[in-house]
């Protein structure tokens, strides 16, 4: 029914109530980076819908010396990269996600996990967030740990002018279930180190789903390294890797920050459908990513406006993309080259000496080859990394839609040896095109497909999902159930807890759309 942008927190605050007082369906949306479609309106619906944009909230505001910064609803994570490095201070998430303008509450809500692998998913048990109640009252729950006034819109006000209030209590607890993140992935039991549905995970904004809404969330920041050193490790049996990852776990001190795994065909796809992207963050940086996608975007509603074919803007930067360099650095290029599986590893400080020893340890008695990254060529790998992610929408746009994509993301045990994903053949015939590539130290895995044009999608996911779940495995692992997936019923139960009458975000997890969860 509309669309409602409002410039100030205690404008959201009376928008909310309005939509309330009349019945209708809310969804907040924020950048709407998300891949399984979790904050947009899908479907049919049994009330009038409202969607209401946060983006023009997105102020950040350090506390505690730096240590932790309370971040407004549409603030985004290149927003708080950028108002913390000046006190020589880094946020959860780094890469990836940041590149696309991806949001700080979006992350938040939906449990998001990235690539750093000593923080765990996104996590916060700090928000300042509305609730809906049974009985149809709106209520504002003040969890940030900041004294900010007693009446809501005073809360409110308060950070709309940038006021941050007084510390209740230590920030001390922000970091609990982060710290303990590395400490769960060394433990030797089964099961997913992080997956969408684990309970300890859910808590009051953390992976609500759009089932409240949230002002602002306060997260932790941690200490920008002095120094940091890259590795590339590639081999051909996937049962070196395994055991690096083993030994990496067991006996280093300090893990990596990041480990990611690439496999030739994401490498491949990365260097022929993402290059544009590859070159364009090599020449104008991460934080410029959003306007250009923001640009293309644009395009493509005029051109469709005037009649013109759809995704004009993915056929124009393919087209131009042809005309430049592979986006590797020609030795780097060969290295990789060499063999079936790789992998991008970096650490620092106090970290590099271990690791470097552990490498060299590795790497003597097997076909497993490592090289140390110059800055230059780390750049260019982690670049080609991201590119990765958006390789096969790429290859997909490029069909005018008749080969569709599943992309998913699994969890496997920490435990499990045998980390490769193989389809069966009646699943493989289905596949034109495929990539794997992931956080292989979380044993988190994203796996692409582009299936041929008369593929069934939805059935091939469910398919694919029960060969994940008989592995001991979980999915999706980071991207949340969004329309695509079913949740749980804990997660369902979670979901009907924080938002009873139903108003926020209906379907999600395809659970019920219907007033009151009828």
């Amino acid at each position: 029914m509309a669309v409602v942008r409002p410039d100030s927190l205690v404008a959201l605050w009376r928008a909310v109530q309005v939509c309330v007082d009349h019945g209708t369906i809310i969804i907040i949306q924020a950048a709407n980076t998300g891949l399984t479609g979790g904050s947009t309106p899908f479907g049919e619906y049994d009330r009038p819908v409202v969607v209401i944009s946060t983006l023009s909230l997105d102020a950040v505001m350090p506390i505690e010396s730096g240590e932790a910064a309370i971040c407004l609803a549409g603030s985004t994570l290149t927003n708080l990269a950028e108002s913390i490095a000046p006190l020589n201070r880094t946020p959860h998430s780094v890469i990836g996600s940041s590149c696309i303008g991806a949001s700080v509450v979006g992350g938040i809500c939906n449990n998001s996990g990235g690539a750093l692998v000593r923080r765990g998913p996104a996590f916060t048990r700090h928000a300042l967030f509305a609730q809906i109640t049974a009985d149809g009252t709106v209520e504002l729950v003040n969890h940030l740990g900041r004294y900010l006034g007693s009446d809501p819109e005073e809360i409110l006000r308060s950070l709309d002018a940038g006021d941050t209030g007084k510390a209740e209590h230590s920030a001390a607890s922000s970091n609990k279930q982060l710290d303990s993140y590395v400490e769960y992935l060394r433990q030797k039991e089964s099961g997913p180190a992080r997956y969408n549905a684990d309970p300890r995970r859910l808590f009051e904004a953390s992976g609500c789903a759009g089932k409240l809404v949230v002002f602002a969330v306060r997260v932790p920041t941690f200490p920008a390294p002095r120094k940091e050193k890259s590795f590339l490790i590639t081999t051909d049996d996937p049962a070196h890797l395994s055991d690096l990852r083993r030994s990496i776990l067991s006996e280093l001190a300090i893990v990596p920050s990041v480990c990611e795994y690439l496999d030739r065909n994401a490498r491949d796809l990365a260097a022929i459908y993402g290059r544009d992207v590859c070159h364009l963050l090599a020449i104008f940086g991460a934080g410029a990513m959003p306007t250009m996608l923001g640009a293309q975007k644009r395009l493509d509603t005029v051109s469709e406006r005037l009649g013109m074919r759809s995704g004009i803007a993915a056929w124009i930067s393919q087209a131009v993309s042809y005309l430049t360099p592979h986006p590797l650095p020609k030795k780097l290029h060969r290295v990789m080259d060499r063999h079936e599986h790789a992998l991008l590893m970096t650490t620092d400080d106090d970290g590099i000496a271990p690791l470097e020893a552990l490498l060299q340890r590795a790497c003597a008695d097997s076909s497993m080859s490592f090289t140390a990254l110059d800055n230059r060529q780390a750049d260019a790998a982690f670049r080609l990394r991201f590119a990765s992610a958006g390789a096969t929408v790429r290859l997909q746009d490029l069909s005018h839609g008749s080969n569709q994509l599943a992309a998913l993301d699994i969890a496997l045990p920490r435990d499990a040896r045998d980390w490769t994903f193989e389809l069966p053949e009646r699943l493989e015939r289905m596949v034109l095109a495929k990539a794997a590539y992931g956080h292989f130290l979380c044993h988190v895995f994203h796996l692409d497909y582009v299936l041929h044009p008369d593929v069934e999608r939805e059935d091939f996911e469910l398919q694919v999902k029960e060969l994940v779940e008989k592995r001991g495995g979980q999915m999706p692992a980071e991207h949340n159930f969004g329309h695509l997936y079913e949740a749980p019923p804990s997660v369902a139960e979670f979901y009907r807890s924080l938002d009873p009458t139903n108003t926020l975000n209906p379907g999600i997890g395809k659970t019920s759309r219907a007033r009151q969860w009828a």
